[in-house]
């Protein structure tokens, strides 16, 4: 009877697992993202004051940078999968970026800044890029909802975080702290990566021929891409156009703009978990049209609302952001082929780095041409359209068998599969 005490031991480990191969990519996953807006604050000091440039050289900081994401994040999954490892890209990814980020203290040209920015996307895109392949080779397929708002929640507080300790480094130790803090953190972040988990994903080595006819004999996955590519276009454009349109309104004080901007980042972070655990309940096909449907219907009231109607499309607008995020990247892990996660979740980025950087010159363009409403207006009607679209094409695909069922999420407490319990399939 004393040996039936122990039969419990074997729990440690699996949290063990759960730590090493879903929280600490998290974990490293916002750090990456905390770098990526710790050095806006100053850029007007860095890039303008410091280094004599424009204020297109500033905007070139950042763009030349999203190429690099576009060009290198497939490149970088592609060859993860070919390998069948994971961990090595990480940690040179992110030891390689450390070593740039030092390098731009030297620097006093912006041309050579921009050089290097550029290097340094292509290395920092190879770490943050395999750690979300990483996340998406979690082999807990119940808890896989829950892990995708993981991700989306370190993802936004990354981001949200990033800008304003920025600020503060900027304000109280100059122009170049953020670089500073940003090497220190990359290398930071490399020492992290050792601790991942350094599993093969598969024995043996995957054939690049075997990696595109996979890709090809699933083109569903192009369903989550064209949503996140939509989505990081509203984003993008809402960069550029929101600021001016709310100092139109009144709102000179960037603490007020920063506050309406928070207003959409809280929910937009804090509610990725439960829409995670919702995409496992429902499958990720209803939560991410009817969330796009309503959002792109707050969209286009944005270009149209005062001061105080903001408040509430603000708040909604975080809402279903949160609704959208972790099942579109849920479906792209589900539709993927285990063996080419890697170039799935690169060609998922791709399209949201081409989204990012295709929405400043649209919304730019739409603002200078027709106004601020028009503006919002043409991109919430392309969320409606693109949700309208999938509502349609999705039931049809079913009808006719289409897409064929894959992975399975076993109820809670049982290991065999239920007949229909596809989530992908609901």
């Amino acid at each position: 009877m004393t040996g039936s005490t122990h039969p419990q031991t074997p729990v440690a480990p699996q949290a063990l697992g759960t730590a090493r191969g879903v929280v600490l990519p998290c974990l490293l996953l916002m750090g990456s993202m905390f770098n990526l807006t710790l050095v806006v604050a100053g850029l007007k000091e860095l890039i303008l004051d410091e280094l004599g440039g424009t204020i297109t050289d500033a905007t070139l900081f950042f763009s030349v940078e999203t190429v690099a994401y576009i060009l290198f994040a497939p490149l970088w999954g592609l060859l993860s999968d070919r390998l069948q490892v994971r961990k090595p890209f990480v940690v040179v990814g992110f030891l390689c970026s450390a070593a740039l980020y030092a390098s731009f203290l030297r620097v006093h040209s912006v041309d050579l800044l921009l050089g290097l920015r550029f290097v340094q996307g292509a290395f920092s895109v190879m770490g943050w890029s395999t750690v979300m392949a990483i996340i998406l080779d979690d082999p807990q397929q119940g808890r896989r909802g829950r892990t995708m708002g993981m991700m989306g929640a370190a993802l936004i507080f990354g981001v949200a975080l990033g800008a304003p300790v920025g600020g503060y480094l900027t304000r109280w130790f100059g122009a170049r702290a953020p670089l500073v803090a940003g090497a220190v953190l990359f290398f930071v972040l490399a020492l992290g990566a050792l601790a991942l988990r350094g599993g093969r994903v598969s024995s043996h080595h995957v054939r690049i021929s075997e990696i595109v006819t996979a890709l090809r004999s699933r083109p569903r996955l192009a369903l989550p891409m064209v949503f996140h590519f939509v989505d990081r276009l509203a984003v993008g454009l809402f960069v550029v156009v929101f600021p001016l349109y709310i100092d139109s309104l009144g709102a000179d004080d960037p603490a007020i703009r920063g506050r309406y901007l928070s207003l959409f980042l809280v929910p937009f972070a804090l509610l990725q978990m439960f829409t995670g655990r919702l995409a496992e309940r429902v499958g990720p096909y209803r939560p991410l049209i009817l969330g796009s449907l309503v959002y792109g219907l707050l969209l286009m009231a944005v270009g149209y609302s005062d001061l105080y109607l903001l408040w509430p499309v603000m708040i909604g607008l975080g809402v279903f952001a949160a609704v959208m995020f972790p099942p579109a990247i849920l479906l792209t892990a589900q539709l993927a082929d285990p063996r080419t996660r890697g170039s799935a979740i690169g060609g998922f980025n791709l399209a949201g780095s081409l989204g990012f950087a295709v929405g400043p010159l649209l919304g730019g363009w739409a603002y200078e041409t027709w106004g601020f409403g028009v503006a919002f207006a043409g991109c919430g009607l392309l969320e409606v359209a693109l949700a309208v679209a999938a509502g349609i094409l999705v039931p049809r695909w079913r009808r006719n068998g289409y897409p064929p069922r894959v992975e399975s999420v076993p109820e809670r407490g049982s290991t065999t599969r239920a007949p229909g319990a596809s989530a992908v399939d609901r």
